[in-house]
């Protein structure tokens, strides 16, 4: 018995092949505009609610006070770096030159920025509460009521929240 050879030439499926192909104007478009969206809502999400995480403060099983903190932006973490640095004298035409990074300051000022405002009024801007510590500012008031350890896990929900998190990692890597 005699076999017949197949002449019809496969049929080629470029999706199935994993080659692109050109985008519709109108795909396009909805893209856009979902691009469009997403970065809008990106931009906005620092001074969301709903990227507010709640801080407690608890020793000896005792509650003694609660508050929020916020996404900081790369901004924010640089001025809070700044304040923590003691720079060289610039000579002229020189670029301004680190001499030492405080980094307990650093840590403080960091929780102190991304305190929401509201909260940071009532607790290390709170001038009863200033004078009581013999303290003069905001920031001095974080050193003088929190404990290292609180301080490393405040720090910790704040890169979370501020896009260090493992869930990065993973999004990079993809």
């Amino acid at each position: 018995m005699a076999t017949t050879k197949n002449t019809m030439p496969e049929q080629y499926d470029a999706a199935e092949a994993g080659v692109e192909t050109p985008a519709t104007q109108e795909e396009v478009l909805m893209d856009e505009n979902a691009l469009l969206r997403g970065l809008i809502e990106a931009g906005n999400e620092k001074d969301n609610e709903s990227t507010y995480r709640q801080i407690q403060i608890k020793r000896a099983g005792t509650l003694k006070f609660v508050f929020r903190v916020r996404p900081v932006s790369e901004e924010e973490s640089i001025k809070c770096h700044d304040h923590a640095t003691k720079f060289a004298p610039r000579k002229r035409g020189q670029p301004k030159r680190e001499i030492e990074t405080n980094t307990s300051l650093f840590r403080s000022w960091l929780i102190y920025t991304a305190t929401v405002d509201e909260d940071r009024k009532k607790l290390w801007d709170n001038k009863k509460a200033q004078e009581a510590l013999n303290v003069l500012q905001g920031v001095e008031m974080i050193d003088a009521v929190l404990l290292s350890g609180e301080k490393d896990r405040i720090i910790d929900v704040i890169n979370e929240i501020s896009g260090y998190g493992d869930d990065m990692e993973e999004t990079a890597k993809n």
